[in-house]
C-alpha cells in the first residue's frame, strides 16, 4: 500500500522528531522513519524534511509530502487542542486577541506580567471569549489548564526542543508528577516553563498546583503577610523546606520569629506520664469498664495530639501586580480609623470645615432676655409658700 493512501494509525511521531510508518496495518511495532521534523517558523509548525526509505522509493515526493504534513498538522492540533483552538479568531479581537496570540506563540503559558497591559484593557467580552477559549488569568501566569495531560507535555517539549535546536529527545517530566528538583543552573527555565512546569527556587512546578498555591498565598494574606500552610507542601508533593524555598523564589520574604523557649524541667513535666499505682487493690466490673473508657479517650486524644501540625513560618507578601489583582477593580482600598491616634481619613479639599467631634451634641438655646434672678426660680417661691402656710 502507497503511504499517500495509508491510514494514520500506521504513522507515529517519535521523542526524536521522526515520523514513522508502518506498513503493517494492526502491528504495534513503530515502523520505519520516513520523515524527519525541523525548526519551522513557529514551534507549532515545524518544517518537515522527507527522508530516502525503502518504503517510500517509488512514491511521488510532492503527494507523499502533502500526505505527512496534513498527518502532522492533525496530529499536533488533536494532541494540543486547547492550544489549536487559539487559531479560530472568530469572536475575538483587541486585547483578548493579543492575548490569546501570545499564549498560542509561547506553547500555552506567558508570564502575567508581559500581558498586564492588555490585561489592563480588557473588558467582560474580552474575558468572555479568552475563558471560552480555556485561558485562565492567573495571579501571576496565563495559562491554558487543559495542556497538563502527559501526551501534551510530550509534545510540547519535542516542539519545543526542534524550534530551539536542542539536542533530542527531550528531558520530559514523569507522566503526572506534581513538581521535581532540580539544580536552577543547570537547566534551562524557558524549556520548562513551554511544558507546563515552571521553576521556582529549586523546583519545577505543575502549573495547575503551582496557581493553586499562588491563589492560596494571595487568598489568605492579611495586612501585607501570610502563614505557610501544610497544604501548600502537600500540593506540591515536596518537604517544609521546600516549600519556604518555592515562596521565596517567588519573592515572598519569610518571617524570623522567636520560638518560646522551653526549659528541660518543663519538657519533662510535659512528656511525664502520671505514674500507675503498684499497689493492686480490688476493684468492681464498674470501675474497670471506667478505667478502660478513660483509657481510650486518653490514648485518642494523644493520636490527635501527634495529628496536629505545627504552625508554619510566616512571610512578608511580596507586593505588585498580582497583590493589585488579588482585589476586584470595583473594590477601591477604604483608610480606616486610626484608634491609635484618633484620627478619621480626611475628606475632599474644599469641602466643609472641622465639626465638633462630640457624639452628644444637643441643640443651643440662645437667649436675648435679661438674666433671671435667683429668688425669680420656681423652687424659690415654693419655699416662700411653704413658709407662710407654716406661719
Amino acid at each position: 500500500m502507497s503511504i499517500v493512501q495509508t491510514q494514520d494509525s500506521q504513522l507515529t511521531l517519535d521523542e526524536n522528531g521522526y515520523v514513522l510508518y508502518q506498513a503493517k496495518l494492526g502491528n504495534p511495532l513503530p515502523g520505519e522513519p520516513v520523515a524527519k521534523l525541523e525548526c519551522g517558523d513557529t514551534p507549532l509548525r515545524p518544517k518537515l524534511l522527507l527522508l530516502d526509505a525503502e518504503s517510500a522509493r517509488g512514491e511521488e515526493r510532492g503527494p507523499l509530502h502533502q500526505r505527512l504534513e496534513s498527518w502532522m498538522a492533525g496530529h499536533i492540533k488533536a494532541v494540543l487542542e486547547p492550544l489549536a483552538a487559539l487559531e479560530n479568531e472568530e469572536g475575538i479581537s483587541g486585547p483578548a486577541k493579543g492575548i490569546a496570540f501570545q499564549v498560542y506563540e509561547s506553547l500555552g503559558i506567558v508570564p502575567r506580567a508581559d500581558l498586564e497591559s492588555l490585561i489592563a484593557d480588557l473588558d467582560t467580552e474580552g474575558r468572555q471569549a479568552l475563558r471560552a477559549r480555556k485561558v485562565r488569568l492567573g495571579p501571576i501566569l496565563v495559562f491554558i489548564p487543559a495542556l497538563n495531560k502527559p501526551a501534551a507535555v510530550r509534545l510540547r517539549a519535542l516542539l519545543w526542543g526542534i524550534h530551539h535546536g536542542k539536542a533530542l529527545p527531550m528531558q520530559t517530566p514523569k507522566d503526572g508528577v506534581v513538581s521535581f528538583e532540580i539544580d536552577p543552573s543547570a537547566v534551562d527555565k524557558r524549556f520548562y516553563q513551554a511544558v507546563g512546569y515552571p521553576v521556582f527556587g529549586r523546583r519545577a512546578i505543575r502549573i495547575d498546583m503551582l496557581d493553586r498555591v499562588i491563589n492560596a498565598v494571595y487568598d489568605g494574606a492579611e495586612n501585607g503577610k501570610f502563614r505557610a500552610q501544610h497544604t501548600m507542601a502537600e500540593w506540591l508533593g515536596c518537604s517544609i523546606d521546600g516549600l519556604y524555598d518555592v515562596l521565596e523564589a517567588m519573592g515572598h520574604r519569610r518571617i524570623k520569629e522567636e520560638l518560646k523557649d522551653v526549659t528541660p524541667e518543663e519538657k519533662a513535666t510535659e512528656e511525664t506520664p502520671e505514674a500507675p499505682s503498684e499497689t493492686p487493690s480490688e476493684t468492681h466490673p464498674e470501675e474497670e469498664q471506667g478505667a478502660e473508657k478513660k483509657e481510650e479517650e486518653t490514648k485518642a486524644q494523644e493520636e490527635k495530639a501527634q495529628d496536629e501540625k505545627p504552625a508554619l513560618a510566616m512571610f512578608f507578601l511580596k507586593k505588585g501586580k498580582a497583590f493589585q489583582q488579588s482585589r476586584p477593580p470595583h473594590q477601591k482600598p477604604h483608610k480606616k480609623f486610626d484608634h491609635a491616634k484618633g484620627e478619621k481619613p480626611k475628606g475632599k479639599e474644599g469641602g466643609k470645615g472641622k465639626r465638633n467631634q462630640s457624639t452628644n451634641r444637643t441643640p443651643k438655646i440662645m437667649s436675648t432676655g435679661p438674666k433671671p434672678k435667683p429668688e425669680d426660680s420656681p423652687f424659690a417661691i415654693l419655699q416662700q409658700l411653704k413658709k407662710q402656710s407654716d406661719g
